[in-house]
């Protein structure tokens, strides 16, 4: 009948015929392929004949590290380490950036599984080393999967064994609290789990591989701390348009309306232009809100601890209470302050005690300013006083006293150079013969 006919067709599409079957010659070049090592089509057979990894493979067959399938090692290397060929076509047909690169799981195409990629996308990952099994199991660990897809090729007791079932993988319920955990922080049985699905501790907490030097506990994001004028007109459009960001906002940190915001309160519009401007969650989260979007409970216990010492406690961390430390400038505080503010993505430039004096000294300036222009309007109504003074000595000619040049009654000319009539006035009150 039609299941016969359906079951047949899975074992030909595996390379199985009559002969193969009943031994009369080798069985077919599938048949000594471990459960990755099949082709997609093959794979897909497999699946319809109720195989899964475990089943195919008879026993686990693991790489070195424990997974099912070899690790792609170059994924791993930051974006500069990579050879000028892989990065750009990276970048070009696979839209990659330094940071989507560098950040695990940060890149869009990443979200997608490899039946999703075009034509041009699966020739330039191929070109590069990729295949569906490598990029399914070490990129996209399934992820884009439907939960009946997990199913079919035997990955959702991966997935349960993490928590996750039908109604919270579709999105209907919520996430199991695994998916909210640090590798540190899973159980032994849960870390086999997900070594399975090609997950370890670097690409399970997403970390960024970009190199770190800085007393930071992230890089510092270059372009957030570039002056407004410096950015290319690209970068301004983004920063200005769901971020809305102006020069002055851009170039005065923490004043910024969005900067409020935690990176889970961003719009996925405004998380997108946050990553082209080299922002993603960790350092929005830490450069630009410092945590307090975040409830003092919710807060990591060593991020917690740093804001004890800068003076913080729950009480005055739900009041928004700023304590004393934040009212020094960055030199008054002491070594631990500053390597605790580090930690926290605080630096002299960013410091609200700093951004304070800053503001006092402008304001400061600004009175200055404001004293002088007065002091020049003074001298100013002065010299129209003097000038009026003068006109009132100004001779027939209309020249004045002190620079007129007079004529005595033998024709012979007098030149009064730098004496004003005020002044001659004066000498002349004193008694003071003149030439």
């Amino acid at each position: 009948g039609q299941p016969f006919i359906q079951v047949l067709q899975w074992f030909t599409s595996l390379g199985w015929d009559i002969q193969s079957w009943t031994g009369k010659k080798e069985a077919p070049e599938s048949d000594s392929k471990t459960w990755y090592d099949l082709t997609s089509e093959e794979r897909f057979s497999a699946a319809q004949l109720c195989y899964s990894r475990i089943t195919w493979n008879e026993v686990e067959v693991f790489t070195n590290g424990g997974f099912p399938i070899m690790k792609p090692d170059f994924r791993f290397d930051h974006w500069w380490k990579l050879d000028d060929e892989v990065r750009e076509i990276a970048d070009k047909s696979l839209k990659y950036s330094e940071l989507t690169w560098n950040v695990l799981g940060l890149g869009a195409v990443e979200a997608r599984d490899w039946m999703r990629f075009t034509s041009s996308e699966v020739e330039a990952a191929e070109s590069i080393g990729w295949n569906q099994a490598t990029w399914d199991c070490w990129i996209n660990h399934f992820r884009s999967y439907s939960w009946e897809n997990l199913v079919f090729y035997g990955l959702d007791f991966e997935y349960a064994a993490l928590g996750w079932t039908e109604f919270s993988w579709d999105g209907s319920a919520d996430a199991p609290s695994s998916s909210d955990r640090s590798w540190d922080e899973l159980s032994e049985d849960e870390k086999d789990h997900a070594t399975k699905l090609c997950y370890f501790e670097d690409n399970w907490d997403m970390i960024d591989i970009t190199p770190n030097n800085g007393k930071f506990p992230y890089p510092k994001p270059k372009s957030r701390f570039s002056p407004w004028n410096e950015l290319s007109d690209d970068e301004k459009a983004i920063a200005a348009d769901s971020l809305q960001y102006s020069e002055k906002t851009w170039n005065s940190y923490g004043v910024a309306e969005i900067e409020r915001n935690g990176w889970d309160e961003l719009t996925q519009l405004q998380q997108s232009h946050a990553i082209s401007l080299g922002l993603y969650e960790r350092t929005w989260d830490c450069f630009q809100n410092h945590y307090h979007s975040k409830s003092w409970i919710s807060l990591d216990g060593e991020v917690r601890d740093a804001f004890r010492v800068l003076g913080w406690d729950e009480n005055s961390w739900a009041a928004n209470y700023r304590p004393p430390s934040y009212e020094n400038e960055w030199n008054r505080l002491s070594e631990i302050e500053q390597s605790i503010a580090y930690r926290l993505c605080f630096f002299e430039d960013n410091w609200p005690g700093q951004a304070e004096a800053l503001k006092g000294q402008s304001a400061n300036e600004t009175l200055a300013g404001e004293e002088e222009a007065a002091e020049e309007d003074g001298t100013e109504e002065n010299n129209g006083t003097s000038e009026e003074e003068d006109a009132a000595e100004t001779g027939p000619s209309g020249q004045t006293a002190s620079s007129a040049t007079q004529e005595d009654n033998s024709g012979s000319k007098c030149v009064f150079s730098g004496l004003t009539a005020s002044l001659l006035i004066s000498f002349w009150s004193f008694g003071v013969e003149t030439l």
